[in-house]
């Protein structure tokens, strides 16, 4: 029998001392190698239990115990045996750990930590086995081991240290992590192990890394997981995203088919699960994930290390547990909105530019995550679609938030793609977007995306009819601009849904009585839209309406009689679409009992409508002239024409308008226009007979006078009685005909035209008798005023004025203090002012003769007439929000073809144009300017097509946009400097030199990022024409403005604005006269230029600390990212901040050097020196800041300002710019001094102390700033030991300081006073002798001596 069963008999005979004393007798080795024979066997288990608790019973027996333990664990990792019986084998073993002394466990640690260091192990029995033996170990007071003394948490220290300093084999990784969850490890043990794991997840596999990562989570449950996270980004930042497809190819339509290999597959399913583990950790409250959100809280300043696709999906994954979702979205939305600020500050700042290193957009970003969210990842979509509307969400400031903007397009962007990409979700978003704009009624960036989906995706709108239905309900409610926004995206789903579109007639006509006129405005609008988008003609667009009856009830209540079921398949929907726009018609006709807006909002949009139904001009035109006749005289004898007196009517104090005439006469003109031009209908007797009364009205209306219309009775058109209202809006109106007439003669003029052009200006010259007319009213009134008032101011005695008098000076009711006439806006649109124009620049049209077109062409006035009015018109496209595309495209044809022909036949040619008409060269320079301005914001993806449009260049300059720039720079370029010769006093000289240099602005900001060759030609040619020449003072400031601007744009360097604060001492005057440098002068600054070169400076030294207060935010979030455990290329980074703690504090010594120039300048209180005072404050807030920065990351041993020249900077700001600002602060009381006591006499004290106040409110600010800035210094100074405070000292500018001047003017001014204070010092200083002797004998009494307040 061998030993094994031996051992196994004795033990089932339960024989325990013949038992012991056979262990006793065996050899060990025999022992040994009979358990190694038989460790598979059946019975092992129970003779492994017999031998333990043989051992166990016997401290004797230890020595023989640990080798044999040892002995078989090593036989566990030698052989092959099943993880069944290794893990019963182990847990029989720990059950008998705490018998073990103390240098036995530590062996077994030992053997544990060569099995780990061998990474030869593959049965890993020590994973369960070392947990319980450290765990043991710690509660033991004092063993020793290897000739060393331990307590058991000093050896379970070591022992940690130990195996974090060892090398691991990836393949125990996952074990070794799951050993450490079951040890009892300090917070800074913890952290080791994590952050040691954490250096193995680039080893793994993408089928090893979820289990790990799973472990990793658990490990960290209660501490931090930074190094996890931060390493996770790293490994698929590598494996996917730097390695996926393009961001174009993401864009595509075709990026849903792309196939992805089968490695990154792997990767991709690897991170599926591993954010899986990731949100279960979120959703047990994990403490690791609100330690790891509380740290990207500080790195916000750097979005680039967060907007990555991995740590987006991380936290989108987090976000999905409600009670994080505002956490993460306060994280994400700051970070977006920061790297939105950095992309536009590099557009502003070379020096920023340089600073921040060059990161990937958002959306290219976001492309990413949404591309890779798609497939099984519900979860991360919905936390996708709730963090789009949190981006739709964002307030807008006052003006254009380009800011803002930006977000909501972001927001547009995620929603739209994961519709397309999910459309299960699309009913979510559109019940959302619905009820937001319901809601919140003014955020307008809801209606585009809707819009956006109702053009792009409108069968998939219909799942939602019942949000849609309601949407429309709200049209109501709704203000009237908004609404009009509103059914521009809603009128396309109408195309496919007849029970949407009945449903919408039905509000529309509802809303027709309304009691609201904007809401009534919103129903015409409506009906004018849906009539443009039911076409007639257009038969193929109709196709979606054949198929609509499966997303509706029915055939439209509207049309249910003109419909023939017997006709054919397109039959229905010709004559539903017809009939349809007919019934709107005789809807619309309403308008004409409505009031002047509304009936104004039919005619704006009516020829719209027409437009895209041709076939609807005729019933239109029938319908508008029978309410014309209403106003038509036919008497051809009788002038004027029309019945003006009906156009309103007289209602108690006041004249109500009910028709804006002049807007009929020209919609009436526009549609016979399209009908003259019609094959079809060009013959018609009808048009014909309408056309011969067009042309009766306009023959009458040119020989009309002031008598015909009743203006010449004396009557004052500015009074507010009601006759006189009534004949200023006669006035207005008829003004508005002429011009409508002018508009129809322009529009019908073709080359079988007579004598258009004599027609024409007659009609010019009737509308100018009017505005000359008008232009008179007020003047006699005010010479009369003005006689009545110095007539009260003669009369004895202050008699109360008359009624006559206060007519026209008082102010009552809310009525304005003077009346002035306004002249009526514009009838005329962009279609008549393009042909106008081209009429009056182009040298030859094909639609007329040379000889009736120069009839026109020399009139100065139609001249200046018709620009002013394309002037208005580009304003107005200037303000308006559009979002309806054909329109936004049919406003940049008009606006593009109107600049080809200013910039051509105007621009390019302005000095022989000037000699012609300065005022028309002006109104020209100003519309082609504010045509740029529109492009540059609102089409600025246009601006190739429309240089190609403007420049005609056959040279290889103007084939790209940087050629067709530089040409339009050119002549710009051109007319500036010949301006500039002339040194004109000219207001129109002014004018075009001031408009040149803005369109320059302008022209700079269009320049593409690769066109450095033409924005360094625009600097230069700045910067040599500021050394050269002079300007006048009302251009200097846009000039200068432009100058500073790319300055800053294109230069890191200040010395140009440090060279201009010396140039402007040299005009000014300095308080402290200096050394000469020699420096560049410039010409432009002079005595009339020298304040606003002087502002302009304030604003580009303020814009300047801006960008450094950003960049030290961003240094110590970068600080932030260094102190990560885990983080890669830390030296690279520890580089960068180097570079960048140099480039600030260089920044900031030219600031300084600036500001010490600008403060040692004679300057007196006012705007200059609040300007002053401003940036100062700024400055040393700046300098506060940087100390801060440097002061937390600074120690004795680590000094790392010395190498950012810091040092340098706080000499400056304390050695020169402090004692300059208080002696600019002394200079400044000193002044206001001096000129309060010459007008103390004529101001009352309360304003004298109220502008006292106002110029000196900054001083105590400024002082407060500077001695922060020295306190900050003094702390950095006695944390790091360098002695930084030599530099700076204690302020001298107090409140309550003490001047001796001043003292000794007062004593000198009063002599009395003088001898007694002088009597009083005399009796002082005896009975401070006295006290004195007291205190001499107090003190040889032990008595204390006196405070230092009595001693004084």
């Amino acid at each position: 029998m061998n030993i094994f069963e031996k051992i196994r008999e004795l033990g089932q005979h339960k024989e325990q001392s013949a038992l012991k004393n056979y262990l006793i007798q065996q050899d060990e080795n025999e022992l040994l190698d009979a358990i190694k024979q038989n460790i598979n066997s059946t019975g092992f288990i129970e003779v492994w239990n017999l031998v333990l608790k043989t051992f166990g019973d016997n401290t004797d027996l230890s020595r023989r115990r640990i080798k044999f333990v040892l002995g078989v664990l090593q036989m566990l990792e030698e052989q092959d045996v099943p993880v069944n019986r290794t893990k019963a084998i182990i847990s029989r073993l720990i059950l008998d750990i705490t018998k073990f002394k103390s240098e036995d466990l530590a062996k077994m640690c030992k053997f544990c930590l060569e099995c780990i260091q061998s990474k030869k192990t593959t049965k890993m029995g020590w994973k369960d086995l070392l947990p319980e033996l450290l765990n043991v170990l710690m509660e033991r007071e004092t063993f020793e081991f290897e000739d060393l003394n331990y307590t058991g948490q000093e050896y379970k220290s070591d022992y940690i240290n130990s195996l974090c300093m060892s090398s691991w084999s990836p393949s125990i990784v996952t074990v070794l992590a799951s050993a450490f969850i079951d040890m009892h490890l300090t917070k800074e043990e913890l952290l080791k192990v994590t952050n040691k794991l954490g250096t193995y997840i680039e080893k793994l596999t993408p089928q090893e890394l979820p289990s790990f990562v799973y472990q990793l989570l658990r490990l960290c449950k209660q501490d931090s997981a930074r190094s996890v996270f931060v390493k996770l980004q790293n490994y698929f930042g590598l494996r996917i995203y730097n390695s996926s497809i393009e961001t174009n190819s993401l864009s595509s339509t075709n990026s849903m088919d792309l196939i992805e290999s089968a490695d990154n597959q792997e990767t991709i399913e690897a991170e599926a699960t591993v954010l899986y583990h990731i949100h279960t950790a979120a959703s047990l409250s994990h403490d690791c994930i609100v330690d790891y959100l509380s740290s990207l809280k500080n790195m916000t300043k750097t979005p680039e290390f967060i907007l990555q696709p991995f740590q987006l999906m991380l936290l989108f994954t987090i976000s999905t547990v409600s009670h994080y979702e505002e956490t993460v979205f306060e994280i994400l939305r700051p970070c977006i909105v920061k790297s939105y600020q950095e992309e536009q500050k590099k557009e502003h700042s070379d020096w920023y530019k340089d600073m921040v290193p060059i990161t990937g957009k958002p959306e290219d970003i976001f492309n990413k995550v949404i591309h890779y969210s798609i497939e099984d990842r519900d979860l991360m979509l919905q936390a996708l679609v709730n963090f789009g509307f949190v981006l739709l969400g964002v307030g807008s400031a006052l003006g254009r938030d380009i800011i803002a903007e930006k977000q909501w397009n972001l927001g547009n962007m995620i929603l739209l793609k994961i519709i397309k990409r999910k459309q299960h979700t699309a009913m979510t978003i559109i019940q959302t977007l619905c009820n937001n704009i319901v809601t919140r009624q003014s955020a307008t960036q809801y209606i585009e995306c809707l819009y956006i989906l109702s053009r792009s995706l409108p069968l998939l709108m219909l799942e939602s009819q019942s949000c849609i239905a309601e949407l429309m309900d709200s049209l109501m409610q709704i203000p009237g601009s908004t609404a009009n926004q509103l059914l521009d995206a809603l009128i396309p789903i109408t195309k496919v849904s007849t029970s949407l579109r009945d449903h919408l007639i039905m509000l529309l006509k509802k809303a027709l009585y309304s009691s609201t006129i904007e809401t009534r405005q919103m129903a015409v609008s409506g009906f004018l839209k849906l009539i443009t988008q039911l076409k007639i003609s257009n038969m193929a667009s109709l196709s979606q309406s054949n198929s609509a009856s499966s997303f509706s009830t029915g055939h439209s209540v509207f049309t249910q009689l003109s419909l023939n079921k017997s006709t054919q398949a397109v039959g229905p929907n010709r004559f539903c679409n017809e009939a349809l726009c007919l019934e709107v018609l005789s809807i619309l006709k309403r308008c004409f009992m409505q009031q002047k807006e509304v009936k104004a909002q039919f005619y704006d949009g009516l020829f719209d409508a027409i437009s895209m139904n041709p076939e609807l001009a005729m019933p239109a035109l029938e319908v508008i002239w029978f309410h014309f006749k209403d106003f038509y005289v036919i008497d051809d004898q009788q002038m004027p024409p029309l019945d003006f007196k009906k156009i309103s009517v007289l209602r108690d104090t006041e004249s109500v308008q009910l028709e804006p005439l002049g807007k009929l006469v020209y919609t009436i003109g526009l549609i016979l226009h399209r009908l003259l031009e019609s094959e079809d209908e060009k013959d018609n007797a009808t048009v014909l007979k309408y056309a011969e009364i067009m042309d009766s009205i306009c023959d009458r209306m040119k020989n009309c006078e002031l008598v015909h219309f009743e203006l010449d009775d004396g009557t004052d058109l500015l009074d507010i009685l009601p006759e006189s209202q009534q004949k200023l809006q006669i006035l207005k109106e008829a003004m508005s005909v002429y011009e409508a007439l002018i508009g129809y003669k322009i529009n019908t003029w073709n080359a079988h035209s007579d004598n258009q052009a004599r027609t024409v200006y007659a009609l010019f010259q009737g509308y100018s008798r009017l505005e000359h007319f008008a232009k008179t009213l007020s003047k006699p009134k005010k010479a009369e005023a003005k006689k009545k008032k110095d007539a009260n101011k003669t009369t004895q005695g202050g008699s109360q004025p008359t009624q006559n008098n206060t007519t026209v000076g008082s102010k009552k009711d809310g009525q304005k203090t003077s009346r002035t006439f306004n002249c009526p806006k514009s009838v005329l649109d962009f279609q008549c002012i393009k042909k106008f124009l081209s009429l009056l620049h182009e040298p030859n049209v094909s639609w007329t003769t040379t000889t009736e077109a120069n009839l026109l062409k020399t009139k100065k006035e139609l001249h200046q007439n018709v620009m002013q009015t394309t002037l208005s018109l580009i304003q107005n496209t200037k303000k308006m929000k559009v979002i309806e595309s054909q329109i936004k495209k049919k406003y940049y044809d008009h606006i593009s073809d109107i600049a080809a022909i200013l910039f051509s036949r105007i621009v390019n040619r302005l000095k022989d144009f000037l000699d012609f008409d300065s005022v028309t060269a002006v109104l020209a320079m100003d519309c082609f300017h504010n045509i740029l301005s529109v492009i540059s914001t609102q089409y600025k993806s246009n601006l190739k097509s429309f240089l190609k449009k403007i420049v005609v260049d056959d040279s290889d300059k103007g084939k790209d946009v940087i050629g067709q720039l530089t040409v339009v720079f050119e002549v710009y370029q051109k007319i500036f400097e010949e301006d500039d010769e002339e040194t004109s006093d000219d207001a129109d000289i002014i004018k075009i030199s001031l408009t040149a240099i803005n369109t320059i602005g302008i022209l700079s900001g269009l320049v593409p990022n690769d066109g450095n060759v033409l924005s360094i030609k625009i600097f230069d040619w700045l910067k040599h024409f500021a050394h050269n020449n002079v300007v006048s003072a009302k251009v200097s400031t846009a000039f200068i403005n432009l100058f500073f601007e790319l300055n800053l744009k294109y230069k890191p360097s200040l010395t140009i604005l440090e060279q201009m604060s010396v140039s402007i001492g040299d005009i000014l005057g300095f308080l402290t006269e200096e050394e000469d440098v020699t420096l560049e002068k410039f010409k432009l600054i002079n005595e009339a230029s020298v304040n606003n070169v002087f502002l302009a400076l304030c604003t580009s030294v303020k814009s300047t600390l801006d960008d450094i207060d950003t960049i030290i935010a961003r240094l110590k979030s970068e600080c932030s990212i260094l102190l990560l455990p885990g983080i890669d290329n830390v030296e690279h980074r520890k580089e960068r901040l180097k570079i960048k703690e140099k480039g600030v504090c260089c920044h900031l010594c030219f600031v300084i050097t600036i500001m010490t120039n600008l403060s040692n300048l004679v300057l007196h209180p006012g705007n200059m020196t609040e300007a002053v005072f401003k940036n100062i404050i700024s400055l040393y807030n700046t300098l506060s800041s940087l100390t801060k920065y440097f002061t937390s990351r600074s120690s004795k041993t680590n000094l790392p300002f010395q190498g950012a020249r810091y040092e340098r900077l706080v000499k400056l700001a304390g050695k020169q710019l402090a004692p300059a600002v208080y002696k600019f602060i002394v200079h400044l009381e000193e002044t206001q001094t001096e000129e309060n006591k010459k007008i103390a006499s004529k101001k009352k004290s309360d304003a004298l102390k109220s502008k006292v106040l106002r110029e000196t409110r900054f001083i105590p600010k400024a002082v407060y700033e500077i001695e922060q800035f020295s306190r900050c210094v003094i702390q950095l100074s006695n944390k790091t030991k360098v002695d930084l405070t030599k530099h700076v000292g204690q302020g001298t500018v107090r409140d309550f300081r003490i001047t001796l001047q001043n003292v000794l003017d007062q004593v000198q001014a009063q002599p009395g006073d003088r001898t007694m204070s002088t009597q009083e010092e005399e009796n002082e200083e005896e009975e401070e002798s006295t006290n004195q002797d007291v205190a001499e004998s107090d003190s040889d009494n032990d008595t204390p001596p006196p405070s230092k307040r009595s001693r004084i």
